[in-house]
């Protein structure tokens, strides 16, 4: 029997998952990872930034779901985890900087005391707040976007003030258009499950709280520690990169034929660990319905940009992550990450140095990729100097942009893909989507896609 060629399209950490638990399988099968762009790793960037390796994007990942754990594990480096040394951040709401109230879950506050001297929710809203704790619950078994679920249960202040914010910024969305299964799924079954999301956010606290476990994991290297590492793990497996797919065709024998630029490459099956506006126009020819549902998925461009400035320069302690706008705030940035207080080690060997992220865009709100690096970074540090009284210049800077790479799912995005995913299988069989376009952003929600769809293409090839 010949043994089966799979090809995977995309390198970003979803990809690089899928090929290597296709070629550690125990079913022996044939890989190859197709990468459009010149590298490795997606959305995971790690580059020098004033002598120390910084990210570009992501800088840690959830602790408390165990997908990114396992593979962690699988490859050896799970010895190697930190934790970020600060707790506790801030808001900007109504013009002031405010210290976000302890007990907060995805900005939602399980403890309604520990609100009221932070100035960010009015005694009114505070008031509609608690009124989850006796209300009835009314969801009506759809799937509804994270501020109308926030609102239904507490109002609109808590949904407006505290959680659009945090998840807003994550997500760089806005949250009144944004799936609660697939954005917030602890919140979204913590509501569907009790009489009070005040009461059930904390029970569901205080079982997180007994695994001792910390919230955030992130290498001292950088993220690019997971990537280089799967990397390496992939000696069996043709690696071609700067290699775009232009098309995929049903061969008439059976198995799919992939054109590139540098040729064809035939496969029995295919990972496409790509965007979904990217993976619409492959299927198109043959799921003309899945196309479509994958082609309305939008997106979200969001620019990254880490600076440097002298700690004796800024009038603010900093105690804290980071800061987070709400969004009916008119500033350009979305959130600012204390580097150095959150990964000190970001700081070199430099007492009298910081470095922070800073973050601008949001779908709807692509003011930043038309400034130029020059325009970017003078806003975002006039923006910083007014909330942190700094009154030094940006010693160095760098600017990552990264266009059109946050998926907005949207209420009953999971029902879609659910039923393109049906039709892919009905018309074009051994195809599978995995990625952050589809179910869940994150690195370990795309680490779980990575680990499925490669399971699903072993299991495929084992009942053959």
């Amino acid at each position: 029997m010949t043994t089966p060629h799979v090809v995977v399209v995309g390198a970003g950490i979803s990809g690089l998952t899928a090929a290597y638990r296709l070629s550690t399988a125990d079913a022996p099968c044939r890989v190859s990872l197709v990468e459009a762009s010149n590298r490795l790793g997606g959305k995971i960037a790690t580059t020098p930034f004033g002598g120390v390796m910084i990210d570009e994007g992501a800088d840690a990942f959830l602790a408390r779901v165990p997908d990114a754990i396992d593979l962690c594990r699988d490859l050896g480096i799970d010895t190697n985890f930190i934790s970020p040394s600060s707790k506790g951040a801030y808001v900007v709401s109504r013009g002031k900087l405010r210290r976000l109230p302890d007990g907060l879950m995805l900005g939602v506050p399980t403890q309604l005391r520990q609100v009221v001297t932070s100035g960010i929710v009015s005694p009114l809203g505070l008031l509609r707040a608690g009124l989850d704790l006796v209300k009835p619950n009314n969801w009506d078994g759809e799937d509804e976007s994270v501020g109308d679920l926030i609102t239904r249960r507490m109002g609109s202040e808590v949904a407006e003030r505290l959680v659009d914010p945090l998840v807003g910024s994550i997500s760089a969305s806005d949250t009144f258009n944004l799936s609660a299964q697939l954005a917030t799924p602890q919140i979204a079954e913590v509501a569907r499950n009790h009489r009070s999301l005040i009461r059930g956010l904390r029970q569901l606290q205080k079982e997180r709280e007994a695994t001792n476990l910390p919230l955030f994991y992130g290498f001292r290297g950088g993220m690019s520690v997971l990537v280089d590492r799967l990397a390496a793990e992939l000696t069996a497996v043709d690696i071609r990169t700067n290699s775009e797919v232009n098309a995929i065709e049903v061969r008439p024998g059976g198995g799919y034929r992939l054109a590139t630029p540098s040729g064809s490459i035939d496969a029995d099956a295919v990972v496409i660990a790509a965007p979904a506006r990217i993976a619409a126009p492959l299927v198109a020819p043959y799921a003309a319905g899945a196309s479509q549902i994958l082609a309305d998925v939008e997106y979200a461009s969001v620019s990254l940009v880490t600076m440097a400035f002298r700690s004796s320069d800024i009038g603010n302690d900093l105690d804290g992550s980071g800061l987070l706008v709400a969004p009916d705030e008119d500033m350009l940035m979305t959130a600012a990450s204390f580097g150095h207080r959150k990964w000190p080690h970001w700081t070199g060997d430099n007492d009298d140095r910081i470095v922070m992220r800073v973050s601008a865009g949001r779908f709807g709100d692509d003011r930043a990729m038309h400034l130029d690096d020059d325009e970017l970074v003078e806003s975002l540090a006039n923006e910083l100097a007014g909330l942190l009284d700094i009154e030094g210049p940006v010693l160095e800077w760098r600017v990552s942009r990264w266009p059109l790479s946050f998926p907005q799912y949207r209420p009953g995005h999971s029902d879609r893909i659910a039923l393109a995913e049906s039709e892919l299988v009905a018309t074009l069989p051994g195809i599978e989507l995995t990625g952050s376009s589809y179910r869940g952003v994150g690195i370990p929600a795309c680490i779980r896609q990575g680990n499925e769809a490669a399971a699903r293409i072993v299991e495929r090839f084992a009942s053959a």
